[in-house]
């Protein structure tokens, strides 16, 4: 029950989901769940939950108190104190931060993708063995539109919350 030993082994745990990179974990993954887009997905998640983990605790644990410190001085509880005066601070940061994974996780899709986890990657490796440069440029172009929508809301996103 201890909260600082539960903190010192979420840390541990996300430590270890993040210094693993993407294509070790699914190398690792394509062994147990097979080829396709499954392995590839979830050795995303894996890598994602703790780079997410570790930018979300930090943002949290940085966020300005003054707020935090005045509900509980007035005996708010804590989860209601996270809820009204730290996570309306940090909103916008977390946001931001998962918007980029998203763009990160789709250029490490490819990637993953060529050595067997599926999606726009698997169809860019086929295509460019073949030498099918048409079906080949149609990919990137998917690809790039991809990051350019995800940019696009993450700007839109962030402007919105500043408001």
């Amino acid at each position: 029950g201890d909260p600082a030993r539960w903190r010192a082994l979420t840390r541990l745990l996300l430590n270890g989901l993040r210094s693993i990179p993407e294509l070790v974990w699914a190398a690792l993954l394509l062994i147990s769940a097979g080829l396709g887009p499954f392995a590839g997905t979830l050795a995303l998640a894996l890598h994602t939950t703790g780079v997410l983990g570790r930018l979300f605790s930090e943002s949290i644990e940085n966020a300005p108190q003054n707020a935090a410190q005045s509900l509980r001085l007035q005996g708010v509880g804590e989860g209601r104190v996270f809820l009204y005066a730290i996570f309306p601070t940090v909103l916008p940061q977390l946001l931001s931060y998962s918007l980029y994974r998203w763009e990160n996780n789709i250029r490490a899709a490819a990637v993953l993708g060529v050595v067997g986890g599926g999606g726009l990657g698997q169809m860019l490796a086929f295509h460019m063995g073949l030498f099918q440069m048409r079906e080949t440029s149609s990919i990137l172009i998917a690809m790039i539109f991809l990051v350019v929508f995800v940019d696009s809301f993450s700007y839109l996103a962030r402007r919105a919350m500043s408001r």
